[in-house]
């Protein structure tokens, strides 16, 4: 297994709409089935969302989660890392920060679905306590089935520990 890569130097914020081309850009980097500009846009401009980009020191964007509350389910839509910085933790600290937003805001969980062939994602989400809870077949526009994720706070021995003290121990 390659030696993991240290963690860049990043700034958390939301998104704006100047944003929007370059998340396209990745969203075509990173998916087979990339979402277009105008539906990024309608995101960043939605009301009631939860959406973070973490940005390098000079502005660029290295990874993003966006959501959606769902009842009282926060809803992860997306959730990206430019490929050359997966495998640094930017996605777990994203997935953290939603999991942190649910709570305070008396959420009682947090869902996404993954491709069943993402097998490197699922691990990460199963080391961050999500369980699996459900399938969807020919989710995917290419026909791959998907699993729904889910975490609950009760599942998460330390949910409540601060959250940087929870990433220095992975």
């Amino acid at each position: 297994m390659a030696e993991r890569q240290p963690t860049p130097r990043f700034s958390v914020r939301a998104p704006a709409p100047g944003d929007v081309r370059t998340l396209e850009r990745l969203e075509q980097i990173c998916f087979s089935d990339p979402w277009p500009g105008h539906l990024l846009l309608a995101e960043v401009y939605a009301p009631g969302r939860f959406h973070r980009v973490l940005t390098s020191e000079g502005g660029e964007i290295l990874a993003y989660l966006l959501a959606a509350w769902q009842y009282l389910d926060l809803h992860i839509l997306k959730i990206a890392t430019r490929p050359e910085f997966r495998r640094r933790g930017l996605a777990a600290f994203l997935i953290e920060l939603a999991k942190r937003h649910a709570e305070v805001f008396a959420g009682e969980s947090v869902t996404l679905e993954v491709r069943v062939s993402n097998t490197g994602a699922i691990a990460l989400y199963q080391e961050l306590h999500f369980q699996e809870v459900g399938r969807r077949p020919g989710y995917y526009g290419d026909g791959e089935d998907a699993l729904i994720m889910t975490w609950r706070p009760e599942d998460s021995p330390g949910a409540r520990a601060p959250l940087v003290n929870r990433l220095d121990r992975r």
